[in-house]
């Protein structure tokens, strides 16, 4: 059984605490020293295929959705994903906000996403509220023909859309910010990134933030994968899983060797990583 590093750390934040080998934490659940070559290849192509599948292709909740079909294709940003925060929270988590758009930009390649200081130049916008005024925010700014009683009912969430044959185009974030640092960051992490693409959650994933029965909390590695998969430039929006399983294995092949450069330069690694 894979030690819970591999499945729970943040991607920067934890796998080299030392100049080339990090031990585990102390936690009974692994003894060897964690490499680079363990992280890389922690797992097999044949699990990140199956990720990118249950996550990539459909969608949590299709109600209310004219084309069904249009889910059964692949769907992204095509141009720079350009983000403007709103922050309406007594707390303004906005700094956690724009330092985790930097570590994506820095690390998933193909993908171009920063904050931006006006909503008029922003596709996706990333509203920060209490719980008092998350059902309110979301009916205020969103169309009033979406159903939106399914996103209402959720700890935190995101609508995205776009034309056929254009990716998304668009995307809203809804994070409740008043509930815990650790709520906050998970539902920021979770909802940012669905947004970017993975928009199912598959409860055969235990070793990604996709799914709510699973314990990961942080952006992990497994996470990563999918994302640099799915921003991999041979996978092209609109792709069906036929078109697209060819121009995976070297997709993935790609991602772990940009990974080792990421985790050898350790440009991105907080000194205070843990697990959470």
């Amino acid at each position: 059984m894979r030690s819970p590093v591999y499945l729970v750390v943040a991607l920067l934040a934890a796998l080299l605490a030392a100049p080339a080998v990090a031990q585990a934490p102390d936690d009974g659940a692994a003894s060897e020293p964690l490499t680079i070559a363990r992280v890389v290849n922690a797992f097999s192509d044949a699990e990140l295929i199956r990720g990118f599948l249950g996550t990539v292709f459909g969608a949590e909740v299709m109600r209310g959705n004219p084309d069904p079909d249009s889910y059964a294709t692949v769907k992204k940003f095509t141009g720079p994903v350009k983000v403007y925060i709103v922050n309406k929270a007594e707390r303004d988590e906005s700094r956690q906000v724009v330092e985790f758009l930097r570590i994506l930009n820095q690390t998933v390649h193909g993908l171009s996403i920063r904050a931006v200081k006006s909503e008029d130049q922003a596709n996706m916008i990333v509203f920060l509220v209490d719980r008092a005024w998350y059902r309110k925010t979301i009916r205020e700014t969103l169309p009033d023909d979406l159903d939106t009683s399914f996103l209402r009912s959720n700890d935190c969430s995101a609508v995205t859309g776009g034309r056929r044959g254009r990716g998304l185009e668009r995307a809203f974030v809804y994070i409740v910010a008043n509930e815990g640092r650790r709520n906050f960051r998970h539902c920021m992490i979770e909802e940012i990134t669905q947004s970017l693409g993975p928009v199912n959650d598959d409860v055969n994933l235990s070793h990604s933030i996709y799914n709510d029965r699973s314990d990961v909390q942080g952006f992990s590695v497994f996470d990563w994968f999918i994302l640099s998969m799915l921003y991999d430039r041979r996978v092209k929006t609109g792709m069906t899983v036929d078109e697209v399983l060819p121009v995976l294995p070297a997709a993935i092949k790609d991602a772990r060797r940009r990974l080792g450069g990421v985790l050898k330069s350790r440009k991105l690694i907080s000194p205070n990583a843990s697990a959470r």
